[in-house]
């Protein structure tokens, strides 16, 4: 079993000096990543039924790292579905936890058609990381962390790859009165829910990367009116060398992305403001080449 979760709020007084600007801080999360909750949620729920079935888990790295730490945990075996071109610290940090890892060539979609055939030839557990609430619902804790802790938080910033952060969220805030807004940031250079007419190119955010949108995310999306923004590269690049000069925070591109975002655009929201900071996974040498 898991210790309880729960990760420190801290004000970015460093660098957002004039502006009430707080950050969850999930990549301290024992997995490096907030993913480590949908896999507790998840994992309780079919421990309490009394169900091991393997897990079958497609995944740009960092879900796979949180499914693999609770796997672990809770005593379940797990394979997961990566793509050939997976950073170097979550390949080595999945091997070192004993996850079988099968590598596709291709993005999110590819992994999670294949992880679907997989879970069927194995009669194991599919694992969307997206779109399966056993797994989603465990990131409502974070919007419960945030809100007890800044009661007053009027916006809430959030990366968005496939879309199961901000489910989890959506869930937890559509029974609240009052509930902030949140605004989701995807990579320029590869856009889904945002709306676009460029070509999609390779992001350094390429935790973020899905070739085709969720629809269901889609029809939430439009729902609950969230604002989904994109930001370019170079602004990412940037942020991940102010955010450590300037609060010795060491945080992977496709979380970086949310401060990015905020760097041009904290002015136009409603304060407080909450970012979420969802991962650290990356290895140093790439982290201090990014940042140069």
């Amino acid at each position: 079993m898991l210790s309880p979760l729960h990760t420190p709020l801290i004000r970015l007084g460093n660098l957002f000096p004039n502006r009430a600007i707080f950050a969850k801080c999930e990549f301290l999360a024992p997995s490096g990543c907030f993913k480590i909750r949908g896999a507790n949620h998840l994992l309780e729920h079919l421990s309490r039924e009394g169900k091991k079935p393997p897990l079958i888990v497609p995944s740009m790295g960092n879900t796979a790292l949180g499914a693999a730490v609770g796997a672990k945990a809770f005593g379940f075996t797990m394979t997961g579905v990566v793509p050939t071109t997976i950073a170097r610290a979550k390949d080595e940090r999945l091997q070192a936890l004993g996850v079988e890892l099968v590598k596709v060539a291709g993005g999110g979609s590819d992994l999670i058609r294949r992880a679907n055939e997989l879970a069927n030839e194995r009669n194991g557990y599919f694992v969307h990381p997206h779109l399966d609430p056993l797994w989603t619902d465990g990131y409502q804790s974070i919007a419960a962390e945030i809100l007890d802790a800044l009661p007053e938080c009027r916006s809430l910033v959030i990366p968005v790859g496939g879309g199961g952060l901000l489910m989890g969220l959506l869930a937890y805030l559509r029974n609240r009165p009052d509930p902030p807004r949140i605004y989701g940031c995807e990579p320029f250079n590869y856009p889904k829910y945002a709306r676009f007419e460029h070509t999609r190119t390779s992001t350094i955010a390429d935790g973020l990367i899905l070739e085709n949108p969720h629809p269901a995310v889609q029809k939430a999306i439009a729902e609950a009116a969230v604002t989904i923004s994109m930001v370019q590269d170079a602004d990412i690049r940037s942020v991940l060398r102010n955010v450590y000069m300037s609060q010795g925070l060491v945080i992977e591109p496709s979380s970086a992305i949310t401060l990015a975002f905020l760097a041009t655009q904290a002015a136009e929201l409603p304060e407080p403001v909450c970012v979420v900071l969802t991962g650290e996974n990356i290895a140093r040498e790439d982290h201090s080449r990014l940042m140069s």
